[in-house]
């Protein structure tokens, strides 16, 4: 029989980056006007991202895991800063589509620029063996 241990450990960088996307995001909300923060939403989370996947595994199922983990951890301390414990302020959170449209960015872009990575290695991973392959039917 094999036995299945799983370890459960806190990644803080990942923590840390939510921590700090969520924050971004409540800064852009309360700085930048309404119209200009359709673009400068997506614009911070991306750059989040993009700096998070420099030092980690561009796979798509690690993009998965960190876009579902932001997702909670925002969804998180937002019910803890914002909405407050008792929900007295859950009607005027609700009302604003800034807070709504925050969350499927935060779903979708690690998800879709792990996507991008994990097809690039894959195309490069490609382009080598086919050089390869046509380097040996030269030489034949």
């Amino acid at each position: 029989r094999f036995k299945v241990r799983r370890q459960t450990r806190i990644d803080w960088r990942v923590t840390w980056y939510s921590t700090v996307l969520w924050f971004l995001a409540i800064i852009v909300g309360g700085v930048v006007v309404l119209p200009w923060y359709y673009l400068a939403l997506p614009i911070v989370i991306f750059w989040t991202t993009f700096f998070y996947f420099r030092h980690s595994d561009k796979t798509l199922r690690m993009g998965l895991w960190i876009s579902l983990i932001w997702f909670f951890i925002a969804v998180i301390l937002d019910i803890f800063e914002i909405i407050g414990p008792y929900y007295r302020n859950a009607g005027a959170y609700f009302s604003d589509s800034r807070n709504i449209l925050k969350y499927p960015f935060i779903l979708l872009t690690p998800v879709v620029y792990s996507l991008i990575l994990e097809n690039l290695k894959i195309k490069k991973s490609r382009r080598g063996s086919l050089a390869s392959v046509n380097k040996r039917a030269a030489v034949y």
